[in-house]
């Protein structure tokens, strides 16, 4: 069973969740995107701001949740020689498409719907219309394959623990720069925070929160 956010962290959650609740007030639908890198806690962080927000909304109004990570392509593409490249592999680790229509959803969605995506390059150009807000969790990469090896343990043994490091420093960390260079999510994203500390998250960013 999962922890309960601690207080610092509640607080944080909390207060995002007051004002998505404020701005679906006055839209059919509202899309939220929770950016940044592999191992910061998003998936984590978006399901319990759902754990908080579904109780605030009323008059039929939903969240609908989904995680980008349903649509990367298979294993096997992601460890071949092509996606050594980190061009190749920003280009082509995600089904763009159907990331794109899942997030815009049905047509029967109720008013006041909110939906969260959690995922690694949510403000590429090919889907940062999607969003009306985009929160981005940061960490360093230390951090991460620190959290990567945990997170994996019970599935790898210590030489493929050693691999996953490997691709992670050699292929998916370069890619996400390269994310980083060119689309400039840190600075673009509405709400920053710094998850270093998953218990006490920093805030860097509210923009009106």
């Amino acid at each position: 069973m999962e922890p309960a956010p601690s207080s610092a962290r509640r607080y944080v959650l909390n207060r995002l969740a007051e004002g998505l609740v404020a701005r679906a007030r006055d839209v059919r639908c509202l899309r939220v995107a929770i950016d940044g890198p592999d191992a910061a806690g998003k998936t984590t962080f978006a399901r319990q701001l759902d754990d908080i927000l579904t109780p605030m909304l009323h008059d039929g109004a939903e969240v609908r949740r989904f995680s980008t990570d349903e649509f990367m392509v298979p294993i096997q593409v992601r460890r071949s020689p092509a996606a050594a490249d980190p061009a190749w592999l920003y280009a082509h680790a995600y089904e763009l498409d159907r990331i794109r229509e899942t997030a815009l959803g049905a047509d029967h969605d109720p008013p006041g719907t909110i939906v969260l995506v959690d995922g690694m390059s949510m403000q590429r150009p090919e889907l940062a219309d999607l969003w009306d807000v985009t929160i981005y969790l940061s960490v360093t990469e230390d951090v991460a394959i620190q959290r990567v090896r945990i997170r994996d343990r019970h599935i790898y043994n210590d030489d493929q623990l050693g691999a996953l490091e490997h691709r992670y420093r050699e292929r998916y960390f370069p890619a996400l720069r390269l994310y980083v260079e060119r689309d400039d999510p840190v600075t673009r994203a509405d709400v920053l925070i710094d998850m270093h500390d998953v218990d006490k998250p920093v805030v860097v960013r509210w923009d009106g929160f």
